[in-house]
Order: C-alpha cells, then sequence, then structure tokens
C-alpha cells in the first residue's frame, strides 16, 4: 500500500514538474481552488458564514503564498565571500498559518452559554495547510488531506450524532412559594429519566408569593427532554419563563 502510494505520488510529481513554468504553478493553484472550494462547498450547505468563497480564497491565498515564498529561493541573491543572504522559504509559511488563527478566531462566535464556529475555523486552518501544500507541489499529500477533511467534517458529523453527549438547558421556572419548592422542583425534574439538575437557583418577586426558579438541566436524550417540558405545560402550579441551551 505505502510502495503503492510512493509511486503515484512520484508519477504526479514527475508528470507536474514536466509541465514547468508557469503551467505548473498554475495547475498548484487550480488544484487549491478546488481542494478549498470542495471543503467550503461542504459548510456552504450546513449554512456556515465562512463557506465555499471563504474556503476557496483561504486555500489559493495559501498556495499563491507558497509558491511566491518558493521562488524566493530561486531568485539570484547576490553574495560575496564577505556577503551572504540565506532565504528561507518556510517562514513565509509560519506566518500564514499564524495568520489564520485569527481568521479562524473571527468565525467563532459565543452566543450566551454556547459557542459556535469551531469546526469552521478548524476548517479554515486545515484549509490553509492544503492550500500550502499545493503550492509546494505536494500534490498526493494534498489531495489526500482534503478527502480526509471532507470525511472528517460530512460523515463523521452523522456518527457524532449517534454518539452518547450530555447536553445542557437553562430552565426558568415560575411556581407559587412554599417552604422546601425549590427541592421538590429538582426532585420532580430528576423523577425523570436522563435528566439530572446540575445547579439550582430562585428568586422571589413582589409579594412574595411566587418564586422564579432558575435550574441547569442534563440531560443525554433530546427526545426525553422534550417530553418533558410537555409535561410541565400541563401543570398548573409551574409555567415555564424561558429555556436556552448550553454547550
Amino acid at each position: 500500500m505505502l510502495a503503492s502510494l510512493h509511486t503515484l505520488d512520484h508519477h504526479i510529481t514527475q508528470w507536474a514538474n514536466s509541465l514547468q513554468w508557469p503551467l505548473e504553478p498554475l495547475l498548484r493553484l487550480t488544484l487549491a481552488a478546488i481542494l478549498g472550494g470542495l471543503v467550503g462547498l461542504e459548510r456552504e450547505i450546513r449554512g456556515r458564514q465562512a463557506g465555499f468563497r471563504t474556503n476557496l480564497l483561504v486555500s489559493l491565498g495559501c498556495a499563491i503564498i507558497m509558491i511566491v515564498s518558493i521562488s524566493f529561493a530561486y531568485q539570484p541573491w547576490p553574495h560575496t565571500p564577505e556577503f551572504t543572504v540565506n532565504v528561507d522559504p518556510a517562514r513565509i509559511a509560519y506566518g500564514v498559518m499564524a495568520g489564520i488563527g485569527f481568521l479562524g478566531a473571527g468565525a467563532i462566535i459565543k452566543q450566551g452559554g454556547e459557542v459556535r464556529g469551531l469546526t469552521t475555523a478548524a476548517g479554515l486552518w486545515c484549509v490553509a495547510a492544503i492550500g500550502l501544500a499545493c503550492g509546494m507541489g505536494l500534490y498526493l499529500i494534498a489531495l489526500i488531506a482534503a478527502i480526509l477533511v471532507l470525511v472528517s467534517l460530512w460523515f463523521l458529523n452523522y456518527i457524532e450524532k449517534l454518539l452518547p453527549k450530555v447536553r445542557y438547558r437553562i430552565v426558568t421556572l415560575r411556581r407559587p412559594w412554599a417552604p422546601g419548592i425549590v427541592h421538590e422542583t429538582v426532585k420532580m425534574i430528576e423523577r425523570h429519566q436522563h435528566l439530572k439538575v446540575d445547579d439550582a437557583s430562585f428568586v422571589r418577586h413582589g409579594d412574595l408569593a411566587t418564586v422564579d426558579i432558575r435550574l441547569r438541566i442534563a440531560f443525554a436524550s433530546k427526545l426525553q427532554y422534550y417530553a418533558f417540558e410537555q409535561d410541565l405545560t400541563h401543570r398548573p402550579d409551574c409555567q415555564i419563563l424561558s429555556a436556552s441551551s448550553e454547550s
């Protein structure tokens, strides 16, 4: 298997090198745009902000930067026995990956207790690396990396949904005040299967006849939680004021 991949990589690289300038750089840019666009298409379908165009441009831009940085090494830099210019093309790649971190940070959004965009930010970072690989002429590595990224974003998303996962919701209930009402409410919730109260607090308002109880509820099944929420709507002594998700 490894020998076959090595042979395939050798043939692809040999064929690409035979194209020479400027066809080979154009091939690298085209491949970077295609692979970045494929990853971006998956993000676009899922309605993410950093979608098709963003990922394509990130990959293409990184490939351009890598081609330019490699070209530095082929420039006829002046040198004398007393003076020598040392060029390190890899330093530009380091700067690119650091810069992509700021772009990825812009894709991360925090809404209340929920953080969104981490997968998109990680995808942008991977797309940048794919673009650098294309710019370097590592065709097979770039192709395999793009396939692995697409598999992790698309296929593994369905597997992740099948895995047991603890979720949280912040629920505020209004109930008539009575001694021990908070403890009684917690016990009422935990009688439902797969529901657990991690934290509880309360506030009494007005004439102190009612109390707002804020609960952090952990659950493993959304269906179980929705069934519990439906049950609460039929209780005359319990009113749901708010419910928000928390990751």
